[in-house]
């Protein structure tokens, strides 16, 4: 595959797009995207083709559907399985808050992820109604305390173990959870250390409790408190008594007629068998023992208004099992729906785990790569763990931090969540990137597509060049084509240097007037400034050499005093409007750059014209183009120097008119530095001007300082702003500033 095709229609923010790629003698198709034009958008795209999902490539906005057409130079379709996007941004996994430390490649991991993504949230549902109920903010680790030994990935095991036992008519008591079943223990230790009182109690209570006309216990049955307080609010609304239905109890002779006989019938009965002198005596020595500990006082509360629970406590292990299953009876729907989905998730976590094993020794060179090459502060390892859902032996990622104390393993999810920076969360990322093409080397030699999607972003320089080193490594291999996508400049041009991508392979993005997306073939690689002092006889390049040449001058040479400083004081009287500005001609300009630049060739033509209303006449020249190169930065620069020089002139004229001579001359005269922007305080104090002037010259002051300070840390803004942006400023710029 030596050319690949690519045609995209309507792809999410890709409006066109038709190129071919070349790779003849070259592995590398290397692609500068500014920011927002295309990157995502064709990463995107690409990685849905290579999952098979191109159904899904769409323009949202318009809501019209996409389509894509890849082939190779012989007119064979590109196989989907043969593309592979990496987009550090985003892990492969769909479920990026969810993610695992299962090890595993992006496709089994992203099945397991999803698995335990649905199980959690349908977890999350259930416990959170239990919660509720139970009146217990920790619930889950409460299960997990009680029924899996502390361990949480007996979780779903003992879950399924637990429901196979429910009946369906298990009692769900309301009282509060932690009032029986605390964590400290002290509510157990104290039925152990009073379990003769408390069994003495129940028997009083129990046996007092068959001369109660509604509280009765007959062959292992029980009619207590609780089924009375059911059977109060299941009539609480009067219905049942209204229709004329009558509850006549065992005695043959107590009838009921309303809810509130059946109240005031409940409470009678309980406070006549507590009060009974027998029982109240029995509570008493409880109620005296337990009294002595303040933490015990909801528990004393419970056993004083439900002395039938005092027998179930007796076997506390038994009662606290009974008390769960009856909030899965409570809530079954939700209990099913958890059930269902981990058994019918069963086979295929088993069937991942199964295949996950096989990779490990993949894993073991991949995990070796990134420690070698990659700089974080922490070692990658692998580790046996307990798998979380199916309780059986599974590789994980683990990561041991070196501190002043020794080696410190800290657990994958909270190094996610807390500890990595976005950089170092990257290069946790770049793991899995890394393993799917070791994983591809060993497939048979079929050819690979491997779209970069800013790779380096976020990186420091030392991790920076730790991609660019296994690039460059990749590029050797003649299975692997990759297509670089970046909008760092300063990466672009290190990739096509230390690639030594061909010029044929390096292109630069631009937008028409179509809206089609086109490639440039690159510019600005290696010495822009080279170039544009070597183009310096056209009118656009002049205009760009003079920024460079007073930061040159600024940079290297005293500009407190003498020549050097004239001739600053010129060449920025050319960038905003000075009193100098109006006398400065053409030939003056080019003079003081034959002094500072060895500059073969300068405009021979309009020398003698003021250097202010050049600048003008050449913004102007290129307005009345029928098209502008997008790349080229000469007319940007061109752009943005006319614009700025406009806008001073515009606000310069109205703060004439509402200052005096005298205070005028004073503010003006005065000003250091940051010229556009003094003038703007000022102007917005004094002159009152409608709001699309306004909204202009915060453009100008926005856009053009980056465009105009040409020097190395400023270039990437240059490349990356829009031609048509400054072309639009400019003309709006000569219609509202008049």
């Amino acid at each position: 595959m030596n050319k690949i095709s690519l045609n995209l229609d309507h792809c999410f923010g890709i409006t066109k797009l038709s190129q071919v790629l070349t790779f003849e003698g070259e592995n590398v198709v290397l692609i500068y995207a500014p920011n927002g034009l295309m990157k995502t958008s064709f990463a995107k795209t690409l990685q849905l083709y290579g999952q098979g999902k191109v159904d899904k490539i769409k323009d949202v906005v318009e809501d019209i559907v996409g389509s894509i057409d890849i082939k190779d130079e012989h007119g064979n379709v590109v196989l989907p399985t043969s593309v592979y996007v990496s987009n550090c941004e985003e892990p492969d996994s769909e479920t990026p808050k969810n993610i695992t430390s299962f090890l595993a490649d992006s496709v089994l991991k992203q099945q397991y992820d999803n698995i335990l993504k649905n199980l959690s949230e349908k977890q999350k549902a259930l416990f959170k109604e239990i919660s509720d109920h139970a009146r217990s903010s920790d619930i889950v680790a409460e299960f997990i305390r009680t029924f899996c030994e502390g361990k949480p990935s007996l979780f779903y095991g003992k879950f399924e173990e637990v429901m196979a036992d429910v009946v369906g008519n298990e009692i769900c008591h309301d009282f509060k959870y932690n009032s029986i079943f605390d964590k400290d223990g002290k509510v157990r230790a104290f039925i152990d250390a009073n379990r003769d009182a408390l069994k003495d109690y129940s028997d009083k209570y129990q046996a007092i409790l068959q001369s109660s006309k509604l509280f009765k216990q007959n062959n292992g049955k029980t009619f207590g408190t609780y089924q009375a307080s059911e059977l109060s609010k299941s009539v609480a609304d009067n219905a049942f008594f209204e229709v004329s239905h009558k509850i006549v109890l065992g005695d043959g002779e107590t009838t009921i007629d309303s809810s509130t006989a059946l109240i005031t019938l409940i409470s009678e009965e309980l406070s006549g068998i507590l009060n009974n002198a027998t029982v109240k005596k029995a509570f008493e020595k409880i109620d005296k023992k337990a009294s002595a500990n303040d933490s015990l006082r909801q528990f004393k509360e419970i056993v004083e208004s439900h002395p039938d629970l005092v027998d179930k406590l007796l076997n506390y292990d038994n009662f606290h099992k009974e008390v769960w299953k009856g909030y899965f009876v409570k809530f079954k729907g939700l209990a099913d729906d958890l059930l269902i989905a981990y058994q019918q998730a069963k086979p295929t976590l088993d069937s991942v785990l199964q295949q996950a094993a096989g990779q490990r020794t993949a894993w073991e060179k991949t995990i070796s790569i990134f420690n070698r090459r990659f700089s974080v502060p922490f070692e990658v390892k692998i580790k046996n763990q307990t798998d979380l859902l199916l309780n059986e032996e599974a590789a994980a990622l683990s990561f041991e931090y070196s501190t002043q104390t020794g080696q410190k393993e800290v657990e994958s999810k909270v190094l996610e969540e807390v500890v990595l920076s976005k950089g170092e969360l990257r290069a946790f990322y770049t793991l899995q990137l890394l393993f799917a093409i070791e994983k591809m080397k060993h497939d048979g030699g079929q050819e690979h597509i491997l779209v970069f999607d800013d790779i380096s972003d976020s990186f420091d320089y030392k991790n920076k060049y730790a991609i660019v080193e296994y690039l460059s490594d990749l590029k050797d291999d003649m299975r692997f084509k990759m297509i670089i996508l970046t909008h760092n400049f300063d990466f672009y041009r290190t990739i096509s240097s230390r690639l030594q991508v061909k010029r044929n392979s390096t292109y630069m993005a631009y937008k028409n007037d179509n809206d089609e997306i086109k490639f440039h073939q690159a510019e600005y690689l290696k010495e822009p400034f080279k170039l544009i002092k070597s183009n310096a006889g056209k009118p656009e390049f002049f205009i760009a050499l003079i920024p460079m040449a007073r930061n040159l001058i600024e940079y290297t040479k005293d500009i407190a005093t003498g020549q050097s400083k004239s001739d600053y004081l010129k060449l920025t009287s050319c960038l905003h409007v000075k009193t100098e500005t109006v006398s400065l001609t053409v030939n003056d300009i080019e003079q003081i750059l034959r002094n500072n630049i060895d500059v073969p060739n300068l405009p021979t033509e309009n020398t003698a014209s003021n250097i202010k209303d050049y600048i003008y006449d050449i913004a102007e020249n290129l307005c009345r183009k029928p098209t502008i190169d997008e790349i080229h930065i000469e007319n940007k620069i061109v752009f943005a120097v006319a614009i700025r020089l406009k806008a001073e002139d515009y606000m310069i004229s109205k703060l004439k008119q509402v200052m005096s001579i005298g205070d005028f001359n004073n503010f003006y005269s005065n000003i250091k530095s940051n010229q556009t922007s003094a003038l703007t305080k000022t102007f917005d104090e004094l002159c009152s001007s409608t709001n699309d002037i306004q909204l202009l010259i915060k453009e100008v002051n926005l856009i053009t300082p980056e465009n105009i300070h040409l020097n190395s840390f400023m270039f990437e803004p240059l490349v990356d702003m829009s031609v048509w942006r400054l072309k639009k400023l400019y003309q709006d710029i000569k219609i509202q500033f008049v």
